[in-house]
């Protein structure tokens, strides 16, 4: 792509500049902003930090050498915490060995000082035009275009979701596989899809198979197929999942429930990369990117002899764990108001949205059915609103599903009555801060506390 890449094309992405020479930042920020590139720039890795967990950083470039600590530890730190976020490391001639090993563990380049900064604008202007080619085609809620960039926000707006999206991105060219985990509801197959159509198989097919739901007796021809005369009532030579999915990517959903017969012969699948169908000899090769979902703890299945510990690190290559919607909250009205605006549009008259009270008795509540019962919440609204605001009585809320996840202990018990309590009274008052401290015999100071401890947005 041309250095003079259109401004558009990176107008929504951000360059972290990390210089603590002063002359150097304003020349480099100059510039950048020269070439309308999107810039922040901080001095040492502690404001960098911060700067990191804002969640919208698409690129960083840093010195090795800054005050309280070096360019070195920020880009382990980037690894661990917010895989995904490509860095570029500037360095005097004397730590060349050490920016050297660090692109060897995954650094994106570096740069020796003096360079030039066309040079300098080159690199960055090439990384970002990769991170904006990144296509989006799965149907995912939070987006309504067709390119996902990479901690935009397209899961979610929690810190969580955008680490996952950051992760997606930087496994784009890896086909290893992928075991995906947690509770039912959180979006498993969402992020599936998104992993196989920002891949380099996004052109091949995507297969889903839900292994709860295939009998037993039925499971193994459905992945692997049959040929003719295998069995009673095989009339006809049939393709099983596994050969549906070639040049493309298999999703085996709840993974945990498959029986230890059909654990034995995916995980020889999986070894020799081919597979026979049911009745049949001949070995076919396989060609296909596995990502496999559970909500048990394998963990305890393996302890338990309910799941075999060699397929489970056959699947589990590289793990992506999805929290709960009760323990991400900034995302309840973040998706709630995607799912009016792609539910809404199918209504005669239109939803214009959620009202206020509306919103905050959505935070009020902990989704043990998580994004699936968000998502049903929202359907039913729509359905049974008869203005163009989604009102509080629309959601049909009532207090037996509310809360209904367990608490533990005396300190978590109290901190949902809390919780409750306050979106209870900005619903009251109308989000009027000093009306709501007063209802509740606090301090307006005490209440935004509180609100942002319990993530409770006005």
């Amino acid at each position: 792509m041309d250095q003079t890449m259109e401004a558009d094309s990176y107008k929504d992405l951000c360059l972290l500049l990390v210089e603590d020479d002063e002359i150097m930042q304003i020349s480099l920020v100059d510039r950048l902003r020269i070439e309308s590139i999107p810039v922040r720039a901080v001095s040492d890795t502690a404001s960098a930090r911060k700067e990191l967990e804002k969640g919208d950083i698409d690129l960083v470039v840093t010195d090795i050498r800054l005050p309280d600590g070096t360019g070195i530890e920020l880009f382990t730190d980037i690894s661990n915490n917010y895989p995904g976020i490509p860095v570029i490391l500037m360095t005097a001639y004397g730590d060349i060995s050490d920016a050297v090993a660090t692109v060897k563990a995954g650094a994106l380049d570096y740069l020796t000082k003096p360079f030039d900064i066309n040079e300098f604008i080159k690199k960055v202007v090439h990384q970002l035009s990769c991170i904006s080619d990144i296509q989006l085609t799965a149907n995912n809620p939070g987006t309504d275009n067709d390119y996902f960039k990479p901690g935009s926000g397209c899961l979610g707006k929690s810190n969580a979701m955008r680490k996952i999206e950051r992760l997606v991105a930087r496994l784009r060219e890896s086909d290893s596989s992928i075991l995906l985990t947690g509770e039912s509801g959180v979006g498993k197959e969402v992020v599936a899809n998104l992993i196989h159509n920002n891949s380099l198989r996004s052109q091949g097919p995507m297969v889903s198979v839900n292994c709860a739901a295939l009998p037993a007796t039925l499971i193994e021809s459905e992945l692997f197929g049959h040929e003719k005369g295998a069995f009673t009532g095989a009339t006809q030579q049939r393709k099983g999942r596994f050969e549906q999915a070639q040049g493309g990517t298999i999703f085996l959903d709840e993974i945990a429930e498959v029986s230890s017969d059909i654990q034995v012969k995916l995980l020889r699948v999986l070894q020799e990369r081919e597979f026979e169908r049911v009745g049949g000899s001949v070995s076919i090769p396989l060609d296909v990117r596995v990502i496999a979902a559970t909500q048990a703890n394998l963990d305890v299945a393996i302890e338990k002899n309910e799941f075999r510990s060699d397929l489970y690190w056959r699947l589990n290559v590289i793990n992506i764990d999805i929290p709960p919607l009760r323990q991400r909250r900034e995302d309840i009205v973040y998706l709630a108001r995607q799912f009016v605006s792609q539910l809404g549009r199918c209504k005669k008259g239109g939803i214009k949205g959620l009202s206020k009270e509306a919103e905050l008795s959505l935070q009020s509540m902990s989704f043990p059915g998580n994004v699936r019962e968000l998502k049903n919440v929202i359907e039913r609204a729509v359905a049974l609103c008869d203005g163009p605001w989604i009102s509080q009585s629309d959601l049909s809320i009532t207090d037996s599903n509310a809360h209904t996840h367990d608490t533990t202990t005396l300190k978590e018990t109290i901190e949902e009555a809390e919780r409750k309590s306050i979106t209870r009274a900005l619903a009251e008052n109308k989000g009027k801060i000093n009306q709501t401290a007063d209802s509740l015999g606090i301090s307006r100071k005490n209440l935004w506390e509180k609100m942002k401890r319990y993530e409770i947005d006005k």
